[in-house]
């Protein structure tokens, strides 16, 4: 598993040999094996996508991962008021981690709630108070299980950001109250080494400085301040986050905050705040350790040589992520640009208004967050050609709706990209991302409205837009409102994380009739 790391290897086998209670010991195997078994598979043909062998029902990840939610809740009973052991809570991560991977609802939801509330019970956000924190440093034997205890908040805290995320909620967990330092890298944790750290600084500005001057070159830290940028991002992006009126101070009945506990007033701070982040975005891709950075070569996800080494595969797994996160963090940014700001133009090249009626309306590819949102969206389809065809068993599979935003980023600009775009070139692109989508939905058995809504999504652009072979007429909605236009282009690429069919209903309904909608 190499998305999240939660256990120290070497002494694994102590580790289980020391719980004493045979149901905990259960629970936490077979949230292990609920992982595992999805990678029992046949050996995959180049035309083929990945199809899991016909094996009995109870050796299938639904039937560990059932198992493992009974046993853990058996265990939370046996604790009464006292608090669980870090073993049950890791139990529950894993089997959290591989719901949220399958759909952020219901029952995923939940039990990420559980998640929270067991990592405050532990006091998880405070492993590194002050107080002590030194002293602890100096037992190698001590900081090592402190630092999986700061292993299982962080992978709390990650799925936390994923799951707010995608159903656009503030985080359950307070970014203003943590003292836990960002995991190290894996070396110095298997080595029993101990080695310095920082805190997620509330500042984004300070963030990637505070873990640069501390020379910790560990993949998930930094993938961890990446991620934060992104999701700080999100909250000022976010379509009903900021009013649509310039200048216009947001109503204080729902106020909305940034993990730094500051909120905008008007649409002027809002851009004031994104360019903030886009520079931090910018010193981050620049302050990335030399190893951590894809440099456009081929990533071969190779399995590991030894037990003993950090693997080509977790290295491959670190870069990928850290690269797709930044563009997601990217498209965050822009997204405020592209949908909330004037970003069309006619043939004449002028702004486009509500009224224009002058011709064609198209993006304006001049403008530098325009361009930066579109490459972005190819910067994910190039990492995506250059791994390895299984490639998709071994990232971190909550950026499958990353790979999903980037598949919608293309048909956008397949029919409202400039005349001299081509067509199937970004047809082409679209292609590739689609593909590689359905391939990660199948291997994960991922169950999301996303591939439907994607795919009536293309149904009705090219329904509306009447495209051929010769032509890909921008004609059809020239007469549109600017306002209508804006709030369909956000429901296609800015909402897409919203489960259910509302999306594929409301698109259906705009394409037919041309209301203003949300969805997807």
């Amino acid at each position: 598993m190499v998305a999240i790391n939660l256990f120290h290897k070497p002494s694994f086998g102590n580790k289980i040999a020391g719980i004493t209670c045979q149901v905990q010991i259960s629970a936490l195997l077979a949230a292990m094996l609920g992982y595992a078994a999805r990678f029992y598979l046949t050996e995959p043909t180049l035309a083929s996508q990945y199809r899991p062998r016909p094996v009995p029902e109870n050796t299938s990840p639904e039937y560990f991962l059932n198992k493992a939610v009974k046993l853990i809740d058996e265990s939370l009973t046996e604790c009464d008021d006292a608090p669980p052991p870090i073993c049950v809570v890791q139990a529950l991560i894993i089997t959290t981690h591989c719901q949220l991977t399958r759909g952020v609802h219901g029952k995923a939801w939940r039990s990420l709630g559980m998640c929270v509330r067991l990592a405050y019970e532990l006091n998880l956000h405070l492993i590194d108070a002050r107080s002590g924190s030194r002293m602890r440093q100096r037992d190698p034997v001590q900081w090592r299980d402190d630092e999986e205890k700061r292993r299982a908040w962080w992978a709390i805290w990650e799925m936390d950001v994923f799951a707010s995320t995608i159903r656009r909620t503030p985080t359950a967990l307070d970014w203003a109250h943590m003292e836990t330092l960002l995991p190290v890298d894996d070396t110095d944790w298997s080595s029993d080494r101990p080695a310095s750290s920082t805190f997620l600084a509330r500042d984004p500005i300070q963030r990637w400085k505070t873990l640069e001057a501390t020379g910790n070159h560990s993949p998930k830290a930094w993938f961890l301040v990446i991620n934060s940028l992104m999701k700080d991002a999100q909250l000022i992006s976010d379509p009903m986050g900021v009013s649509s009126e310039p200048d216009m101070v947001r109503s204080s009945a729902s106020p909305k905050e940034y993990s730094n506990g500051t909120s905008p007033s008007t649409v002027k701070d809002a851009r004031q705040q994104l360019e903030m982040l886009a520079n931090a975005v910018k010193c981050f891709v620049l302050a990335l350790p030399q190893h951590l950075r894809y440099n456009g070569l081929c990533l071969t996800f190779d399995p590991p040589e030894s037990p003993r080494v950090v693997s080509m595969r977790q290295l491959h797994c670190g870069i990928y992520n850290i690269f797709v996160m930044t563009q997601l963090a990217r498209l965050m940014i822009h997204r405020y640009h592209l949908f909330r700001q004037p970003a069309y133009s006619g043939q004449s090249g002028r702004e486009d208004r509500p009224d224009s009626s002058s011709g064609p309306m198209y993006l304006d590819m001049d403008n530098l967050c325009i361009r930066q949102y579109f490459e972005a969206a190819d910067n994910i389809l190039t990492i995506v050609s250059r791994s390895s065809e299984d490639h998709i068993r071994h990232i971190n599979p909550f950026l499958l709706s990353t790979i999903w935003l980037a598949c919608a980023a293309q048909l956008v600009r397949k029919y409202l990209g400039p005349a001299w775009i081509n067509p199937s070139l970004v047809k082409s692109r679209y292609d590739v991302l689609y593909l590689t989508y359905k391939r990660c939905v199948s291997f994960w058995d991922a169950k999301t409205a996303l591939q439907e809504n994607l795919e009536s999504l293309e149904m009705h652009l090219e329904r509306h837009f009447q495209v051929t072979e010769d032509e890909a007429p921008r004609t059809s909605w020239a007469r549109e409102s600017l306002a209508q236009r804006r709030m369909v282009y956000s429901s296609c690429v800015s909402d897409h994380s919203n489960p259910g069919q509302q999306a594929t209903n409301r698109l259906s309904a705009f394409a037919l009739q041309k209301l203003p909608t949300r969805g997807h």
